[in-house]
Parts: C-alpha cells; sequence; structure tokens
C-alpha cells in the first residue's frame, strides 16, 4: 500500500526517521534533519515556492519500507531537495533489508498513482542498495517490467583511513609521503604556528562562520574566473540550505586549519551511520597555497578523528582532485537514473 503524507504530518517525521536511523547505506543528506532545512530554503526559493511535493510511503504488512520523497517538475518525479540541497548524494529511504520484488512492488504502486511519469533518480551512490537493485533492473532491460536507464553521473572521492597514522601515511604513494612531509617542514622551516580547530554539534560561531563561507565563495570565484564575490558571499552565508543545516544539526562537523591563527582551509561535513564524514564544502585560501594547507589538514583532521572518534574515513565528494587522490583517495561514482512508470 502506498500512502501520501503532508510534510507536517508527526507519522511523515517518525517512518523518516526509523528508515533513515535503521540503515547504514544512506548519507546525511537524506535524514530528516537536514531536509527540514531543504523544506524551509524552500519556501523563500522563487524557482521551489510553489513546487509539488509528494511524500510517499509504501508498506507491506504494516511495515514501511521505502519512502519517496519527490517533487514533480513536467513528465519528471524527482528527489526532494535534489533542486536545493547542494548535496553530494540522494537517495529514496528504505529498508536496509529490502528485496528487488518489494522495491518492485512499491514501484508498481507508484506507476498506479502516477502512471506515464518518468522517475528521475540522480545522484544515486553506487554503496546505495537502491543503486544495485536498478543497476539489476536496467541490466535486464525489455525483460523488466519498469525500463530503467542509468548513466555514470559524477566521480567522488573518499579517503579511508584505520586507527594508525602512522600505517595510514604508509599506505600513501612515496611520492605524496614525501610531499606531505615537505609540506609539515616549510610551515616549520618559516616558523609558522599550525593548528586545527574542530567544531561538531551547531556551529554557533557567526564570526568564524563568515570566515569559512568567504574562503569558499573565493575559492569558488577563482575556479569560475568571476570578478564579483559579494553577492554570492552573501547567498552562500545566509540564503544557503547547506549553511542551515551546519547551524542547526547535531552530525555536522567543520573542521578548520590556521596557519598563524589565520583561517587558510576548511572542510564542513555531517557524520554517516557508518563512519564516515561526507564533505560537500571543502576550500582553501589560495594565497597560502603554497604550504599545501588542504593536505596538512586533511593529515591532522585524521589524526583528530582517530584520536576521539570512531571515524575511519573522509568522504571529500565530488571531484577527483589530486590532493585527495595524494592523501589516500579511493573514487566512487554517482549515477542517474531514470524509470518509466
Amino acid at each position: 500500500m502506498l500512502t501520501m503524507y503532508k510534510w507536517d504530518d508527526p507519522a511523515l517525521k517518525q517512518i523518516w526517521q526509523k528508515l533513515y536511523a535503521d540503515n547504514s547505506y544512506l548519507f546525511p543528506y537524506s535524514s530528516w534533519e537536514y531536509n527540514e532545512q531543504i523544506y524551509k530554503y524552500m519556501k523563500v526559493k522563487p524557482s521551489s515556492m510553489f513546487q509539488k511535493n509528494f511524500f510517499l510511503v509504501y508498506e507491506e504488512e504494516k511495515k514501511p519500507l521505502v519512502l519517496f520523497p519527490l517533487y514533480l517538475k513536467k513528465n519528471k518525479l524527482r528527489l526532494f531537495g535534489e533542486n536545493i540541497s547542494g548535496a553530494g548524494h540522494l537517495d529514496l529511504l528504505y529498508d536496509e533489508a529490502i528485496t528487488t520484488k518489494q522495491f518492485e512492488n512499491a514501484l508498481s504502486e507508484l506507476k498506479s498513482m502516477f502512471p506515464g511519469k518518468i522517475l528521475e533518480l540522480r545522484m544515486i551512490n553506487e554503496r546505495s542498495k537502491i543503486y544495485r537493485l536498478l543497476q539489476e533492473m536496467s541490466v535486464a532491460g525489455a525483460d523488466t517490467f519498469f525500463p530503467v536507464k542509468a548513466e555514470e553521473e559524477r566521480v567522488c572521492v573518499k579517503v579511508p583511513f584505520n586507527d594508525n597514522y602512522e600505517e595510514y601515511e604508509k599506505g600513501l604513494s612515496r611520492n605524496a609521503r614525501s610531499n606531505l612531509h615537505k609540506a609539515y617542514s616549510k610551515v616549520r622551516r618559516n616558523e609558522l604556528d599550525m593548528s586545527l580547530k574542530v567544531i561538531q554539534g551547531p556551529f554557533t560561531d557567526k564570526a568564524l562562520l563568515s570566515e569559512v563561507m568567504k574562503i569558499y565563495t573565493k575559492r569558488e570565484s577563482e575556479r569560475k574566473n568571476r570578478r564579483m564575490d559579494f553577492i554570492p558571499y552573501i547567498k552562500h552565508r545566509y540564503f544557503s540550505a547547506l549553511v542551515w543545516a551546519m547551524k542547526n544539526m547535531a552530525s555536522h562537523y567543520t573542521f578548520c586549519f590556521f596557519l598563524n591563527n589565520r583561517l587558510v582551509a576548511f572542510m564542513t561535513g555531517f557524520a554517516t551511520n557508518y563512519n564516515e564524514i561526507v564533505f560537500p564544502y571543502v576550500a582553501i585560501d589560495s594565497k597560502y597555497g603554497s604550504y599545501a594547507p588542504g593536505k596538512l589538514m586533511i593529515g591532522e583532521s585524521i589524526k583528530y578523528l582517530q584520536e576521539h572518534t570512531s571515524i575511519r574515513g573522509l568522504d571529500l565528494s565530488r571531484g577527483d582532485e589530486r590532493y585527495k587522490l595524494e592523501m589516500g583517495g579511493v573514487r566512487h561514482y554517482n549515477y542517474k537514473f531514470e524509470i518509466q512508470l
């Protein structure tokens, strides 16, 4: 049975939170807490203010198996938050033990409600169980009841590590280890004070948050060859669902790396259900680029996490820039699926 819920229905929140908490495949962008910020932001963004949202729960024997958070644009049903969140990975919410047959049953119910529509699922990561189910259906081709198109959408990189920093370093290539040691040596040679500040939980330091977003906006402008920073900065600092999530979510982490008390690099993300942090924001102050502040920040953050937490992976999200791979990064991929209902 497929049931439609309103956003403010307490039963929807309860189902959403339980499906998320019990599923080790999902990213924090699928959590109720993150999507609360999306829903608030949707109300002030002109392009999404009047969009049609659908929150649908498929059950068997009174047990919720799939939650479809969707919005309708033209002839396509898309994942709620796709056009707002800045997320690196999106997904449906589902019972971790869901079977192919149960998922097909859920799609059948969705088809009966939206006949002829296309369900477009973007940013589905390869770790998702939904990815595996849809890949099976895509390979089956004409033999499946639901035609599925699949295409690779974006490469991402994460840095796994164990409990021992020396072992982590030994796992890097010889060239990467040498470059990292040179970066530490350069800081010492120039007698710079190096420090790492970790913010865990709601980001309440308004002045530091402003500095963080100035660096992010400046770096973004450099990549895009943009001359003016002011309006993009205001948008990122005050009108971003992602920043609102930073200010409100208990699972939030920001790592700020300083040289002589000046912020030169940061990364902001959210803890997952599987002992990693996924970072949608990573940026350095290019003025200090010769010191390799991004690499030093990653190294110091790994040391901090090994000592203080059970987290053993940094998902640096979209893009496979060289520094990520040099620091032990492993590629993984997002996919886009189109399902004809």
